[in-house]
């Protein structure tokens, strides 16, 4: 799996293409599984499910297209420890098996988590701007 998502960042980089949002997710995912990517995780098989999960959804998901939405220089989604220091690492944890409902729930709340801190940045915002 590795040099698959190497060879989509690498060749997108070597044609001054970007990443679409849905495979940088996936390879962002894929390293936390390795063990090497932003967060621990604490159940590999149920984080390997919600990738698989992810993998299946259409480019086109409301979910994943919001989330590409979001502002990805305010880190209201790639750089938000709420997502990635509390949800993705205890996903399945305490579970006897996780399915399709616990994957949804996590990007669900992924998505609301990611939209809040979008809100919460552009109020701050506002509330900079000159009278």
């Amino acid at each position: 799996m590795w040099s698959r998502f190497q060879d989509v960042r690498d060749g997108a980089e070597e044609r001054g293409c970007a990443v679409s949002f849905k495979a940088e997710f996936l390879a962002e995912l894929e390293d936390c599984l390795r063990g090497y990517g932003a967060v621990p995780v604490s159940n590999a098989d149920a984080l390997a499910l919600f990738i698989e999960f992810v993998r299946a959804l259409p480019a086109t998901d409301q979910r994943l297209r919001c989330l590409e939405g979001v502002d990805q220089g305010s880190g209201s989604f790639w750089n938000n420890p709420a997502v990635w220091w509390e949800q993705v690492p205890r996903f399945g944890a305490g579970l006897p098996r996780c399915g399709s409902a616990e994957c949804r729930k996590l990007l669900d709340d992924m998505l609301d988590e990611a939209i809040s801190d979008e809100i919460d940045v552009l109020e701050m915002e506002i509330r900079e701007l000159p009278s």
